[in-house]
């Protein structure tokens, strides 16, 4: 009694492809098991630093009003240093005007 076992190109494509499935549905609970694991972690850093947080959310508002201030300050010196500097451009360019006359 001689027994033959025989598979076509069909069947190695279909046990590929169920290995493979196999593999990525392993590999999506290992990865779900490190997003829980990750989610977890991040749930306690929050706990244990909510005084923290909430002091920063309080005083950002604040922060950000004195970076307006400051921005807007910086902005007034630029423009000043600006003017200034162009007024210096044209007494200049005035000066060569009469030296060439």
């Amino acid at each position: 009694m001689e027994t033959k076992i025989v598979f076509t190109v069909k069947d190695l494509i279909y046990s590929g492809i169920g290995i493979a499935l196999i593999l990525l549905i392993i590999y999506l609970v290992m990865l779900l098991k490190e997003v829980m694991y990750s989610i977890k972690t991040v749930r306690k850093l929050i706990e244990d630093r909510r005084v923290e947080i909430d002091d920063i959310i309080i005083k950002t508002p604040e922060i950000m009003t004195n970076v307006n201030k400051i921005t807007g300050v910086t902005a007034k010196g630029f423009e000043g240093a600006a003017t200034a500097i162009n007024k210096m451009k044209k007494k200049k360019g005035k000066k060569v005007e009469e030296e060439v006359l």
